[in-house]
């Protein structure tokens, strides 16, 4: 008879065997690691793509096996930034931690391919474009130079739209091609202003942060690396006006040694319209004065829905390399937080807009929060400037940002309007608080005084407005713009004499600003002159053929003094 000790003794035994990690299944590339790589990090980590080296074969994954293992147990990659949260975004990359756990036993194993025959089918990319190939494509005539060293670059560059009829775009997908292009803002220019700059500029493209160019209204349509083409949502297609010049507002990074900059941009249509309208809002802060050395300089903005309440879509950050963290939350009027964004260790170079898998849904009243922190200290790693230096609001990645921009569907159409107007007067109140506060420093800073003007005068406040133009002309006399806005003001309050002086100033400092002629061409037109006016604005349109003013108007004029038909 066995005895109950060596049953026991025996069992034991077993258990032991059955456990023995030297008969564990082997960890292999084609059966447990290739689903993981195809699925998270193709996108980048493919020929072609910003990524540095592929991934879509074993001898591309065994050759950089330990970087991977470090990069996946540290969380560098794949690059996803925001935390779990209670609402879930589309396309997470972010790895479970049974994941990691299997990369890490991968690598330290050996790292051993397996059997082909498990090997998953390689993603197919037709074209190299993720989403298929493009029903229209938009390159860069000529590529751009990037000088190896200096400081980052922010330039627009022109690309002519090569269609002759407007479309509703489903979706878009960027090609940076080359890892020079940290980021993107894709714009749009109906009014040629933005081809005429280009021409002004030895180069290809022009510098500037300020462009003719705007958004597709309510819609982001930016690019980082790591970022996945999206379908729009239903319903909310945008257009693309027939030979509509696209702007690529481009951040370039130097690397050593020059590069040549040359992007493309595919788009994909349908040819139903937009049913529905989106809003962007924007929390933006330009009081950002970060002591040198300071771990912890805090940024908050508020923004309160006026109406109606809306569908949040997607959400997106933006701070450059002293950004820490990043919080977005909404206040409902029940006094409850609904959380939208949570960020514990920004990356500059891995930001990104996020859409909501299920829209979020905040009712009227709701206050939406924006709460940054940043890290100026020594301590921080990303920190560009050694030992750190005070720290200001501005376009430079030296300089600082903060950013929430937000993509929102109102319940009730109607509301949109109430949104648009209180978007703006949250961006004027900002901005006048920031170049009053510039002011405040420079008293005499005539550019400043400029574009103060130019935002009081929108909000209503015309004689602050005029004070400042005034100032202006009187620091600079041949600041050109200060003059013109100057006779625009004197004009709106019926000051004419004052104004034509202004406009004939503009002229004689700068004969091909078409503006002053569309200025003084409304001047006779209220002295009841439409032949003068007439002539003015034949001229403004001889130097802008697509000065949509001039066109306008000489229209009308023309209309207005034909014979009348019997």
């Amino acid at each position: 008879m066995i005895s109950g000790a060596k049953i026991l003794q025996a069992s034991i035994a077993a258990l032991l065997i059955i456990t023995s990690p030297t008969i564990a299944a082997e960890i292999t590339f084609t059966k447990d690691i290739a689903p993981i790589f195809f699925h998270k990090c193709a996108s980048c980590h493919r020929p072609g793509q910003t990524a540095p080296f592929s991934l879509l074969t074993f001898g591309d994954a065994k050759k950089h096996a330990p970087d991977i293992a470090e990069a996946t147990r540290t969380g560098y990659m794949p690059p996803w930034l925001p935390e779990a949260g209670e609402h879930e975004f589309l396309r997470e990359r972010r790895l479970t931690a049974g994941q990691i756990a299997l990369i890490q036993d991968w690598v330290s194993t050996g790292a051993s391919e397996g059997n082909p025959s498990d090997l998953p089918p390689t993603p197919n990319f037709p074209g190299g474009w993720l989403l298929g190939p493009p029903d229209l494509i938009a390159k860069m005539p000529e590529p751009y130079s990037l000088a190896p060293d200096g400081q980052d670059l922010y330039r627009n560059f022109v690309l002519p739209t090569p269609s002759p009829e407007t479309r509703f775009v489903r979706a878009f997908e960027f090609h940076p091609g080359n890892r020079s292009v940290h980021h993107v803002r894709i714009r749009f220019d109906p009014t040629r202003q933005s081809r005429r700059l280009d021409a002004q500029d030895e180069e290809p493209g022009f510098s500037g942060m300020n462009t003719p160019a705007k958004f597709p209204p309510g819609h982001m349509t930016t690019w980082v690396p790591g970022q996945e083409p999206a379908l729009v949502p239903e319903g909310l297609f945008w257009t693309l006006g027939k030979e509509m010049d696209i702007v690529l507002q481009i951040h370039l990074q130097r690397t050593g040694k020059r590069e040549l900059i040359q992007p493309e941009i595919g788009f994909y249509f349908t040819n139903r319209p937009p049913s529905r309208r989106s809003h962007l809002i924007g929390l933006t802060s330009e009081l950002i004065e970060i002591p040198a050395g300071d771990p912890s300089y805090f940024v908050e903005r508020r923004f309160e829905l006026p109406a109606g309440g809306v569908q949040v879509l997607s959400v997106l950050p933006h701070m450059h390399y002293l950004g820490k963290e990043a919080e977005a939350f909404a206040t409902l009027p029940s006094g409850k937080n609904e959380s939208l964004l949570r960020i514990k260790n920004w990356d500059f170079n891995w930001q990104g807009e996020y859409r909501f898998r299920e829209p979020v849904s905040l009712p009227s009243g709701s206050v939406i929060t924006m709460r940054y922190r940043f890290d100026n200290s020594a301590e921080n790693p990303r920190n560009p400037s050694h030992p750190p230096r005070p720290v200001y609001y501005g376009p430079q990645s030296t300089d600082e940002m903060a950013e929430l921009w937000l993509q929102v569907v109102p319940n009730i159409p109607a509301d949109l309007a109430l949104l648009q107007k209180a978007q703006r007067t949250s961006n004027d109140l900002e901005t006048v608080a920031y170049y009053e506060k510039q002011l405040s420093r420079n008293p005499r800073d005539a550019a400043v005084h400029t574009t103060l003007g130019k935002v009081l005068g929108p909000m209503g406040k015309l004689r602050e407005a005029l004070g400042h133009f005034a100032l202006a002309v009187e620091l600079e006399p041949n600041r050109v713009e200060a003059h013109y806005y100057l006779g625009l003001s004197l004009l709106t309050v019926g000051e004419i004499p004052g104004a034509r002086e202004e406009f004939e100033s503009v002229l004689r400092l700068d004969p091909r600003y078409e503006k002053a002629h569309d200025g003084l061409g409304l001047l006779f037109l209220r002295m009841n002159k439409p032949e003068e006016a007439a002539a003015h604005f034949d001229q403004a349109l001889q130097i802008n053929p697509d000065d949509p003013a001039a066109r306008e108007n000489l229209h009308k004029i023309k209309t207005s003094i034909a014979p009348k038909g019997n």
